[in-house]
């Protein structure tokens, strides 16, 4: 997929981006550990972004109390908050 006026030039298939399809055949249970999984396969691939680190930790954070995912969301805010206070 070449496209240098695009921001999405360099966004990976649905075959490459996060081992994808493994992640997909682990899917055996319908318990709400996996949930967050099933949500997560239909979101597609997102462009690149080019902004500071701090938005997209925020961004990221916000992304990850969405799929239920609080400690790691939490984890990532007060990580961050940590490395800046020191």
């Amino acid at each position: 997929m070449e496209n240098s006026d695009s921001n999405t030039a360099n966004v990976p298939s649905n075959s490459d981006s996060l081992s994808l399809n493994s992640a997909i055949c682990t899917l055996q249970s319908n318990s709400n550990s996996d949930y967050w999984l099933r949500e997560f396969i239909k979101i597609n691939q997102c462009p690149q972004r080019e902004d500071a680190l701090e938005n997209q930790l925020n961004d990221l954070s916000l992304v990850a109390e969405k799929l239920g995912l609080v400690h790691a969301s939490h984890f990532i805010k007060n990580y961050y908050k940590f490395k800046i206070e020191k």
